[in-house]
C-alpha cells in the first residue's frame, strides 16, 4: 500500500511537470492586452518559450516565424504598421500547440515618459479636477514596475491600461497632459509609457555601456564601483542593527514623553545598507531593469522631466545628459528621435541681489544648452509656474501642453506661429551697453505684466554683478545696460533658483529661459562624484596643489611587488599586509611640497611616507619620513629606507647610543623636546608636510618641525606609501597632496 501511494505521487508529479512543461509560451510585459504599437516603424514581438522550438507571430495581415534559442528566448519584428483606430487580435503561436492571443491592439503614437518625480508625479496627487470625466479609450498607459538590475533585462514589470479616471489618476500626470493633447490634435490611439523614478539621477538611466564613453562620467562610475566592490554585507548588517538599538531606543523615549492622543514625531527609520550596484543611483541600474526592456519596442520619441538629483553636478549634466540621449536613440536604433526636456521650476526663497551663485540655475542652464546642441531635441520653459516650497509644483497640466507643443511642431510639423520659450541666440557688446537677441519670439518680445523687464543683469570685466535696464528694441532683441557698469561684458537674465518677477515672454506668453553670455568659472565646475571636494580640497587647490590620491581608485598609484593589498575605502587608501609593502606614484618629483595624512593602527605600528625614492625588483629604497607609533626614541625622523639608515636624527649611520657621530648633541636635543617627541598621535590622523628643494629637506608633523636637513643624495624619485608594521594590521592614508617646485 505504501508503494502504491509512492507511485500515485510520482504519477501526479510526473503529470504537473508534463503540464508545466508544455505551458512555457510567454510574452514579454509589453505585449499584453490595450497596447499601442507605433505605426511606420519596425517593432518587435519578444518572449520566452520552450528552447528550440518555433514561435510565429500574427497581426495586421502580418505573420512572422521564428525560433527559441538555447534558454528559449524569442524575438520577431513586424513590418511598419498603418495607423488603427480599430481594436485588433496579436496571436502568438508556439510550435508546441499553444497560443496567446493580445487583445485590444492599437497602433498609433507610442511616448516614453521618463525621469524622476516630477514625471512620476500622478494626477491624483495634483488634485486635478478633470479625473472623474476622463474617458479616452484610444489614449493607453503603462506605468512600468520600479524595480533596479545589475544586468541588462529584456523584460519588466506593468501592463496597459485603457485611460480612464481609475486608471489615470495613478499615471503620470505630465505624461497623461501632453498624451492628452497629442490624441486630440492628431486624432490618433496614443500610448504613454512611465519609465520615472523619482529621486533618481540620470545616470542611473543611462546604460553604464554610453557612461564608460564619457569622460566626466568615468569618475562618477568608478566611485560607485569602489563602493560597490568594497561593499561587505555582514558589516552593513551589523551597522543597521546597532542603529536600529538606538532608534528603538530613541522611539521609546519619545512615545513615553508624548502626550497621550498626539502623534509622536519618530525619527527616521534606519535602513540597511544594501548591494551598492543595485542602488537606484547606481549609474545603469534602472536603465537595465525599467528602460532596457522598451529598447526593443517602437516608440515616436521621449519627454523627460529631471535634473533636482543632479543639480549639485550641473556641469557635469550637459555631458550626462547628451550621454543618455545618444544612448537612448542608439538603442532604439533611431539617430533623430525626439526628446523633449522639462527645464526645472522656479523653486526656494526668491532672489532679491544679482550675482546670485546657483547650482539650480547652471542645471537648468545645461538642461537648454543640450536641448539646444542636439537636433530634434527641445525645452520646456516653466519657470513661472513653480512653487517656492515644493519642489513638486502642482500645475503638471501646462507642463504637459509646453512639452506637446514641441512635439506637434518639431515632430508633427502642425502649423504653429509660437510652440518654444523664446531662448538665448546671440549677443553683441558696445561702449555702454550690450545686444541680446533671441529664438522663438513669435510676433515679438514683451512684457508678460506689462511692467519694465526685471532680472537682466551686467557685468564688467570685474565680474561684479549688477541689475540693468533692459529695453526691447527690435521684436528679438533686448538693449541692456547699467550706469553701475558702464562698460559692460557679459550679461545674464533670471540667473537663481527662484527669479521673482522675471517677466520678459513672447507672443504666445511663454516665458523666456534663463541664460548667460558669459563663459566665467561656475559654481560646480569640477563636480564629476557623488562626493563633492572637501574643504580640504578646496583649499589645497585654491594654494596650488594637486590631488595624487583622487578618493575613488589608485590610479596613478601602483604596486611594485606581487604581494600585499590596497584598496580604496571611503576616500581612504587602506594597505594591508604581512611584510613590509609599499604603493608608489607612476611619476617621479624632484622639489616639492607634499601633504599626506596617515592613520595608524594600534599596535607597534609602523609607517611612513616615501619620496625621491626608487624602484627596483623586491626593493625599494629611498627617503622616509619615519611615523613609528612604537616608544622608539626617534619616530618622526628622517629615513634613508634600505640604504643608509638615519639621516636625522644621527646624520649618519644607524642611530642609537652608542653610534651617534655628526650632530649628536643636536639630535638628542631637538628630539628631546617635547612638542617634537609628542608630535606624532597613535590611533588618529597625522598631517605631514614634506619640503623638498634641492639638497634641502624639512619635514613638519601635526604642524611641528621634525626634521630640517641637508643631503645631497637622489634628487628625484617616486613618492610611496609605505605599511612596515605588525602582520594583518591596516594603514590608512588620505588628502594626499603635491605641489611641484620650479
Amino acid at each position: 500500500m505504501k508503494h502504491f501511494a509512492i507511485l500515485l505521487v510520482c504519477l501526479f508529479q510526473s503529470l504537473a511537470c508534463a503540464q508545466q512543461d508544455a505551458e512555457t509560451l510567454k510574452l514579454a510585459a509589453p505585449i499584453s492586452d490595450h497596447m499601442v504599437l507605433q505605426h511606420g516603424a519596425s517593432t518587435s514581438v519578444w518572449g520566452t518559450a520552450k528552447p528550440d522550438s518555433k514561435v510565429s507571430v500574427s497581426f495586421a495581415d502580418q505573420s512572422v516565424e521564428t525560433e527559441t534559442d538555447g534558454d528559449g528566448r524569442w524575438s520577431v519584428s513586424l513590418a511598419p504598421l498603418e495607423i488603427s483606430t480599430e481594436p485588433a487580435t496579436l496571436k502568438v503561436t508556439s510550435s508546441e500547440g499553444e497560443t496567446i492571443s493580445v487583445n485590444d491592439v492599437l497602433v498609433g503614437e507610442v511616448w516614453m515618459c521618463s525621469g524622476q518625480s516630477n514625471m512620476a508625479w500622478t494626477l491624483q496627487r495634483t488634485g486635478d479636477p478633470m479625473i472623474d470625466q476622463i474617458d479616452l479609450p484610444l489614449v493607453r498607459l503603462f506605468k512600468t514596475d520600479s524595480a533596479t538590475s545589475d544586468t541588462v533585462q529584456t523584460d519588466c514589470g506593468g501592463d496597459w491600461k485603457v485611460a480612464k479616471p481609475n486608471t489615470a489618476a495613478d499615471f503620470s500626470a505630465v505624461g497623461f497632459h501632453f498624451g492628452r493633447e497629442l490624441h486630440a490634435e492628431l486624432k490618433v490611439p496614443v500610448g504613454l509609457i512611465d519609465t520615472s523614478w523619482g529621486g533618481k539621477p540620470v545616470e542611473a538611466f543611462t546604460s553604464r555601456e554610453k557612461l564608460l564613453t564619457v569622460e566626466d562620467a568615468i569618475p562618477l562610475v568608478e566611485e560607485w564601483d569602489n563602493t560597490d566592490a568594497n561593499y561587505d554585507a555582514a558589516a552593513a548588517k551589523s551597522r543597521f542593527e546597532a542603529a536600529m538599538e538606538k532608534w528603538k531606543a530613541k522611539r521609546d523615549e519619545i512615545v513615553a514623553n508624548t502626550k497621550e492622543g498626539v502623534k509622536p514625531k519618530l525619527p527616521r527609520r534606519p535602513q540597511m545598507q544594501g548591494q551598492p550596484k543595485l542602488d537606484t543611483r547606481f549609474p545603469g541600474a534602472i536603465y537595465n531593469q525599467k528602460v532596457a526592456p522598451w529598447t526593443k519596442y517602437a516608440v515616436a520619441g521621449s519627454i523627460w522631466y529631471q535634473g533636482e538629483s543632479n543639480a549639485g553636478r550641473a556641469v557635469q549634466y550637459e555631458s550626462l545628459l547628451t550621454a543618455l540621449i545618444e544612448d537612448w536613440r542608439a538603442k532604439w536604433n533611431n539617430e533623430s528621435m525626439p526628446f523633449y526636456i522639462v527645464q526645472l521650476a522656479n523653486f526656494k526663497k526668491p532672489t532679491d541681489q544679482p550675482g546670485i551663485r546657483s547650482e539650480w540655475a547652471e542645471l537648468q542652464h545645461f538642461q537648454t544648452r543640450v536641448a539646444q546642441s542636439i537636433p530634434n531635441c527641445g525645452i520646456a520653459v516653466i519657470n513661472d509656474i513653480g512653487d517656492t516650497s515644493n519642489i513638486h509644483p502642482k500645475n503638471k497640466r501646462d507642463v504637459g501642453h509646453r512639452l506637446a507643443l514641441l512635439a506637434l511642431k518639431k515632430h508633427y510639423d502642425k502649423d504653429l506661429e509660437v510652440f518654444s520659450s523664446p531662448l538665448y541666440k546671440s549677443h553683441s557688446v558696445a561702449d555702454d551697453h550690450i545686444l541680446v537677441t533671441l529664438d522663438h519670439v513669435g510676433s515679438g518680445l514683451k512684457s508678460r505684466d506689462g511692467e519694465e523687464l526685471k532680472r537682466f543683469e551686467v557685468a564688467g570685466s570685474d565680474m561684479k554683478w549688477h541689475w540693468a535696464k533692459a529695453e526691447i528694441v527690435a521684436k528679438d532683441t533686448i538693449k541692456l545696460s547699467s550706469a553701475e557698469a558702464p562698460q559692460p561684458v557679459a550679461a545674464r537674465y533670471a540667473w537663481a533658483a527662484n527669479p521673482e518677477g522675471a517677466n520678459l515672454v513672447n507672443s504666445g506668453d511663454l516665458p523666456a529661459s534663463l541664460f548667460r553670455t558669459d563663459t566665467w568659472p561656475l559654481k560646480t565646475q569640477g563636480r564629476l562624484t557623488l562626493r563633492q571636494p572637501t574643504q580640504t580640497e578646496r583649499q589645497m587647490a585654491q594654494r596650488g596643489f594637486t590631488p595624487l590620491f583622487n578618493g575613488r581608485n589608485l590610479d596613478g598609484w601602483r604596486n611594485p611587488y606581487d604581494f600585499g593589498k590596497a584598496k580604496v575605502v571611503n576616500n581612504e587608501i587602506h594597505l594591508t599586509a604581512n611584510k613590509k609593502f609599499f604603493l608608489v606614484t607612476e611619476k617621479k618629483f624632484s622639489d616639492f611640497v607634499l601633504f599626506v595624512e596617515i592613520n595608524l593602527p594600534e599596535g607597534q605600528a609602523n609607517s611612513g611616507v616615501m619620496f625621491r625614492c626608487h624602484v627596483e625588483p623586491n626593493r625599494v629604497y629611498g627617503y622616509q619620513a619615519e611615523c613609528d607609533g612604537s616608544d622608539r626614541r626617534w619616530s618622526a625622523g628622517l629615513y634613508d629606507e634600505g640604504r643608509r639608515g638615519w639621516v636625522w636624527p644621527s646624520k649618519e649611520g644607524r642611530s642609537n647610543d652608542k653610534k651617534m657621530l655628526e650632530y649628536a648633541e643636536e639630535s638628542q636635543a631637538h628630539f628631546a623636546k617635547p612638542e617634537v617627541r609628542g608630535a606624532l598621535k597613535r590611533t588618529d590622523w597625522n598631517r605631514y608636510k614634506i619640503t623638498c628643494k634641492g639638497n634641502k629637506i624639512s619635514i613638519e608633523l601635526n604642524g611641528v618641525k621634525v626634521t630640517d636637513v641637508e643631503d645631497d643624495t637622489d634628487a628625484e624619485g617616486f613618492i610611496g606609501i609605505q605599511h612596515h608594521g605588525e602582520k594583518g594590521q591596516t594603514y590608512r592614508f588620505r588628502n594626499i597632496f603635491i605641489k611641484e617646485l620650479k
